[in-house]
């Protein structure tokens, strides 16, 4: 049987193409595409493409939220 797997990136070892991310942005594009891998539906290439995207989409969606509308507030009677 021949099974070829993937190598899974991590914050020290990741595709060249992630070097220009904030550390922050880089972790989550590597969160993404060591799962993507795990899936093994798409090529490395397509793996890193779309992990970059989501993280950069990721990235603008969370620093674009207020940090008091995340947190809790309680109401008044």
């Amino acid at each position: 049987m021949n099974l070829h797997v993937n190598a899974m990136w991590s914050t020290l070892h990741f595709p060249a193409a992630m070097r220009s991310l904030n550390p922050t942005t880089r972790a989550k594009a590597i969160e993404i595409a060591n799962s993507l891998l795990e899936q093994g539906q798409l090529t490395n290439h397509q793996v890193v493409a779309t992990s970059i995207d989501e993280a950069r989409r990721w990235a603008r969606l969370g620093s674009a939220k207020p940090e008091w509308i995340t947190t809790s507030v309680g109401t008044f009677a």
